[in-house]
């Protein structure tokens, strides 16, 4: 969707600002091609086959393709015979799917293995099979080099834009690649219709061999069928499964990039080495600076299992020690202090974890405001506990000769009602931080793919 408003915006631009004979002149050549589809669709030519006979003569084997297709296949074949489930985020992190946690947190190789993972076998067979169909005229049209390179760059940009808008997500980049691959040949494509026009314009002899020299081999309207066939079920098949989004975009920007700078002459040569390593080098200190912006993404679920974990481990503490008072073992003042010198430091050291914690995602942001609300709340409860418990647990004073006059029981009472009140206040505080634990234990990510020694 946003490739077609994109499109439409540059459309009327383009139209805004050439000139109405050139308009004429523009608008017959796309009539004229458009017709020459509709009757390839009806009737395809021998220059189908003539097209592929030119891309044989000029490679006749084929290396990257089938390289490609082998891995793609490997990698799923690993999946399904492997013990996890085939689509499980677990299963796909550990074949080499990116996680923005583990990948920005130096598993930055995750941006490449990436490119081969799928997320089941619809999608690998679309992909296998697009890949086959393109590769075969793209490999031989604009050589070995250029082929591979918009595959894997495609691939890591997909993984990169995938990173920025789904930090905590488990994702894939085999789509991007192939939309990166789409991206070159509508760059070879573009290529060849400015050619055309430009022999359109030209009149004198010499500028005509220099055209026919530039037009070497050319897409014929049947090839363009077919590869539309092929086009519309990927594009199809992508959008249902969510891998249509702006990172696989960004994949396609890469390929037409790649295919604007290298595919000029495609027709009639392939790009030179250095100009692919320029490319390469361009594309990789774009990539680079790029993850500088995202890298050390915080990994928010160990330090909330922390939370949790704290808070059953300090409870079963304290009732040990409760236990231990009630039987006389122990006095209010050691109980206390074990709420105040023991418990309260544990939730602070863990509440200045989060406080430390840097780059969190959005996505997670409000789980460790919630964590830390509990840690705030707790440890009020806890500072209220042990002065309640100090209140009620004033030893009597001693002396059974003393008498108690009206005076001495108002005081009594008195005290006794603060008491109460001080055990309320411990309660009421113990239950709305026990509510804000409830809702961080139940928000907690399972620990799955969460940390590298956690699988």
């Amino acid at each position: 969707m946003n490739f077609l408003i994109l499109l439409a915006i540059f459309g009327g631009l383009a139209f805004k600002i050439t000139a109405p004979a050139d308009r004429a002149r523009y608008l017959g050549i796309v009539v004229d091609f458009v017709r020459q589809v509709k009757v390839a669709v009806r009737q395809p030519r021998p220059e189908n086959e003539a097209f592929h006979d030119a891309l044989r003569a000029r490679t006749p084997q084929l290396v990257v393709t089938p390289a490609l297709v082998t891995l793609n296949a490997a990698v799923f074949t690993a999946i399904l015979f492997g013990a996890g489930a085939i689509g499980d985020p677990d299963t796909l992190v550990g074949m080499g799917a990116s996680l923005g946690t583990r990948t920005t947190n130096g598993e930055w190789w995750r941006l490449l293995t990436s490119v081969f993972v799928h997320l089941g076998l619809i999608h690998l067979i679309v992909n296998v099979a697009v890949l086959a169909q393109l590769g075969v005229v793209l490999e031989r049209l604009v050589g070995r080099w250029t082929f591979a390179s918009v595959y894997l760059a495609a691939g890591v940009f997909t993984g990169l834009g995938n990173l920025s808008s789904h930090p905590v997500a488990v994702t894939v980049s085999a789509s991007g690649a192939i939309f990166g691959l789409y991206g070159l040949l509508l760059a070879s494509l573009t290529w060849q219709m400015f050619h055309e026009l430009r022999r359109g314009r030209s009149t004198s002899p010499e500028a005509g061999a220099n055209e026919r020299a530039d037009r070497g081999v050319t897409i014929p309207p049947t090839a363009l069928k077919r590869l539309g066939y092929g086009a519309a079920v990927f594009v199809v098949c992508a959008a249902v499964n969510g891998l249509a989004t702006t990172a696989e975009f960004t994949g396609l920007v890469v390929g037409l990039g790649f295919g604007m700078l290298l595919a000029r002459r495609a027709g009639g040569e392939t790009p030179a080495p250095h100009w692919v390593g320029g490319a390469v080098a361009a594309a990789m200190v774009l990539a680079v600076v790029s993850a500088i912006q995202l890298r050390n993404i915080a990994d928010v679920a160990p330090e909330i299992t922390r939370v949790v974990a704290t808070e059953e481990r300090t409870a079963t503490t304290y009732q040990a020690a409760f236990e231990a008072f009630k039987k006389g073992r122990i006095s209010a003042e050691a109980l206390a202090q074990l709420a105040e010198r023991e418990i309260l430091p544990e939730l602070q050291a863990v509440d200045a974890r989060l406080t430390a914690l840097r780059n969190v995602p959005p996505e997670d942001q409000p789980l460790v405001a919630s964590a830390r609300e509990y840690l705030r709340l707790r440890a009020k409860s806890w500072r209220v506990r042990a002065d309640a418990i100090r209140r009620t647990n004033i030893e009597p004073r001693r002396g059974a000769e003393r008498s108690m006059d009206a005076s001495s029981r108002i005081q009594a009472q008195a005290q006794f009602r603060s008491n109460q009140m001080a055990m309320g206040n411990a309660e009421g505080a113990e239950r709305a931080s026990l509510e804000a634990f409830k809702k961080v234990k139940e928000a907690t990510p399972p620990p799955a793919a969460a940390a590298p020694d956690a699988r």
